[in-house]
């Protein structure tokens, strides 16, 4: 058996009614499915316990509960498989309304409720998107085994961060760091792929090796929007000299947890990472904005319209690779735009 504890807020104010309809659905389903659990509503937020079958416990959360618009910001917060013994075996659901039943919990443990949930929601915006993606599944990250794979891997940074870090005030290059990350990863979100880590200015980001072709779409909508940032901005608004390189590299990868119990890392590590991070930094090198493998090229199915840049022989890797980049992505002029931030900076 498995139990199941999430955590969510209202999307908008609750009524009794809704209340009812919730509680009214929610037995019909967990009596016909073999659920049981309890549901708190404290606040504008909802506690709940879910116990049952894996399948229908999973099927019920990432089916109906997920998708359920009635609340937002869903935190699985523990999830428990080989539960011998239930918790509420009467209780197809049971609701307690906090806010109309004041006394069926002390004021200080409804403030403990509080204090997780905003502690929760906290812990979540410091949390890799693709650890936030388990969590919200209900699935324990620390429990999956590691494993080989194929995958894209994608790799951005800001050209001229050395330049910005050293001049600009702390709050903007912040917001400049900020804007780089924030269309990293809504791009690569947007083409189903994950958010791998952060690292200072740079963007670590994983597709599935069938994915090649969603990678290269968001590659290309990330220079999009650096662009479409840049002509948006003020202008003493360093997110005008906003540009980034971008670096695509397929092959194998590990991943799993990386460290000792006092802090993990869920991530991907090996040689195609590593020439993603190296085929970024080609950018600058040969003046352009994206830089590909030959396994990108290759395991591409629409025509993007690849041109060859020759072989380069890489940090760390024992032979010279072929690079590639796209026709369509404009050449990036690497001298004037190092010249364009120091004159920029300069007059700030």
């Amino acid at each position: 058996m498995k139990r199941m504890f999430y955590v969510s807020r209202f999307a908008r104010p609750l009524t009794k009614r809704d209340m009812d309809r919730i509680h009214e659905s929610a037995v019909r389903f967990n009596r016909k499915n073999g659920i049981t659990g309890i549901l708190v509503c404290l606040g504008d937020t909802f506690f709940q316990v879910l116990e049952g079958s894996p399948p229908t416990v999973d099927s019920l959360y990432n089916e109906r509960i997920l998708p359920d618009k009635r609340h937002k910001n869903v935190l699985c917060l523990k999830s428990e498989n080989g539960v011998r013994k239930r918790m509420f075996p009467e209780w197809d659901i049971r609701i307690f309304n906090l806010n109309e039943e004041r006394e069926v919990l002390p004021m200080a443990f409804r403030q403990m409720l509080s204090a997780l949930l905003e502690s929760s929601q906290t812990i979540a915006q410091y949390t890799q998107p693709s650890i936030f993606k388990m969590l919200e599944r209900g699935v324990n990250p620390t429990l999956i085994k590691p494993r080989r794979k194929r995958v894209t891997v994608l790799f951005s940074d800001i050209v001229g961060f050395s330049i910005f870090a050293e001049r600009l005030k702390p709050v903007d290059l912040i917001d400049l760091v900020n804007s780089h990350v924030e269309v990293c990863t809504l791009q690569t979100d947007k083409h189903g792929g994950q958010g791998n880590k952060l690292l200072g200015d740079g963007v670590l980001a994983c597709f599935s090796d069938r994915e090649t072709d969603n990678a290269i779409a968001a590659a290309i909508d990330i220079l999009k929007e650096m662009k479409r940032r840049r002509k948006r901005a003020g202008k003493t608004s360093p997110q005008r000299l906003l540009y980034g390189g971008v670096g695509l590299a397929n092959g194998m990868v590990y991943e799993g947890n990386i460290g000792p119990a006092l802090k993990r890392d869920f991530t991907i590590l090996g040689n195609t990472v590593n020439q993603a991070s190296r085929f970024e930094s080609l950018t600058r090198l040969l003046s352009v904005r994206l830089t590909a493998g030959a396994s990108v090229a290759a395991r591409a199915k629409k025509p993007w319209g690849f041109c060859s840049l020759g072989k380069q022989k890489l940090k760390g890797q024992s032979k010279a690779l072929e690079i590639f980049s796209l026709k369509s992505v404009q050449p990036l002029k690497i001298e004037s735009l190092y010249r364009r931030i120091d004159e920029f900076l300069r007059a700030r």
